[in-house]
């Protein structure tokens, strides 16, 4: 639960710091005088999901990462890659397993979420991906 609270406020976090920058879609610039309409919201599923920066055991996944950019822009039209970091995870014996991770945003018109976890498990070998999903707007 720690590591839930913890990975969700960093992705708040980044989205309040960096927002602008994480567009998937570029709106059009209005030139000098000119007047911009305001575009409704669209509600979409934001997915926040860490990705193993090294396979089980010990393979580096860098040269996953083109495939899996691929898959989110055909699954969910684009994606944000906000880099490294770092997370941990509370096992039952009381261990903390730590990992590098490179972690993403997307967000969809639908919940992608089943998909990104099939293709982690599948592509990155992750027996339990960590994926977060929420509802909000796309301006």
């Amino acid at each position: 639960m720690r590591r839930g609270v913890m990975l969700m406020a960093a992705a708040c976090a980044i989205l309040f710091a960096a927002g602008p920058l994480m567009a998937q879609t570029a709106g059009q610039t209005a030139g000098p005088g000119a007047e911009t309409a305001v575009q409704a919201a669209e509600q979409v599923v934001i997915h926040f999901f860490a990705v193993p920066r090294v396979l089980p055991g010990g393979k580096e996944a860098a040269l996953k990462f083109p495939d899996l950019r691929k898959f989110l822009a055909k699954t969910a039209g684009g994606y944000s890659q906000l880099g490294s970091c770092d997370g941990g995870a509370l096992l039952p014996s009381g261990e903390v397993r730590t990992g590098n991770n490179i972690c993403f945003m997307v967000s969809a018109s639908r919940d992608v979420s089943a998909e990104i976890a099939a293709y982690l498990k599948t592509h990155f070998e992750d027996k339990s991906p960590y994926i977060v999903s929420w509802t909000g707007n796309r301006h």
